[in-house]
């Protein structure tokens, strides 16, 4: 699995490492384009990673709206029943059978 279980700052010192090393191999011009296009690749997996992040919390939000909703049905289904149950009762009651 990429990137790697590793601690934080180890994974960050690695880049700078990397970063520091073959910067010496090229021109000033060529390093601030291949630097510019790490850095788009970068923005480009944040907008991606932030526009899913968006999505998948927008249908999370309807699951437990969808769930909330279910449950309030299944608890007014409930207290109609134990309504329902009280009138029986009272009839009962009022018929002497109880």
């Amino acid at each position: 699995m990429f990137p790697p279980n590793i601690d934080p700052q180890i994974f960050s010192l690695s880049a700078a490492i990397v970063g520091a090393a073959i910067s010496p191999e090229f021109t000033a011009n060529e390093a601030n384009s291949i630097g510019n296009w790490i850095v788009l690749v970068g923005d480009y997996l944040l907008a991606y990673a932030g526009q899913v992040a968006l999505i998948q919390n927008r249908e999370q939000r309807v699951v437990n709206m969808n769930q909330k909703n279910q449950q309030a049905a299944q608890m007014d289904a409930i207290l109609r029943a134990l309504k329902k149950m009280e009138c029986e009762i009272e009839a009962l009651k009022k018929d002497n059978y109880l």
